[in-house]
């Protein structure tokens, strides 16, 4: 029996001995392998960040003043934690309006753009909203986007947007 395995023969059977050393490398490099694949899982999942707000835009009670709807994304439950909103013009990074918390209140469930809530300070703005259209971000949530025609009403985009920012901009709570 000479090297890392025996042979053993007879007229019916054949049996080859292995060393265990030889068992010993396929089992380690199997274990590696395994955990190689779990931490590139672990981080990919990881970086799926998911949302937990919403926000919806509706008509103010007068012409140029839409109302955003805070929720949690169910649209029924109460809106998680938002450190601030930005209205910004569509495809530009104008910021036409944005607030920020000061920690001292919980989310509101509505916001009238251009007024701050409890809780919430002015960071840039209001700039007056004219025809066009314009996407609000909130923290951890999704784009809405809403439209101003000309005669300044305001009509959400109701198609479902799937881009989305981490933080509002100019947010530096989170960075």
């Amino acid at each position: 029996m000479r090297g890392s395995s025996a042979t053993i023969h007879n007229d019916r059977t054949l049996c080859v001995h292995i060393s265990l050393r030889a068992v010993s490398q396929v089992t380690t490099r199997a274990r590696s392998c395994i955990a190689s694949i779990s931490i590139a899982l672990t981080l990919g999942l990881a970086a799926c960040e998911t949302l937990a707000n919403e926000v919806r835009v509706e008509p103010g009670t007068t012409p140029l003043k839409p109302v955003f709807i805070l929720t949690d994304t169910t649209g029924h439950g109460p809106v998680g934690t938002i450190y601030g909103l930005s209205v910004v013009a569509c495809q530009s990074e104008t910021i036409l309006w944005q607030i920020v918390a000061t920690g001292s209140n919980g989310a509101p469930s509505r916001i009238e753009y251009g007024v701050a809530p409890d809780g919430y300070v002015v960071n840039s703005g209001p700039f007056p909203l004219h025809a066009g259209c314009y996407d609000v971000f909130i923290t951890d949530g999704r784009r809405a986007r809403f439209r101003v025609d000309t005669q300044g009403r305001v009509t959400s985009d109701s198609r479902r947007d799937t881009s989305r920012r981490g933080t509002a901009p100019g947010d530096t709570s989170r960075r």
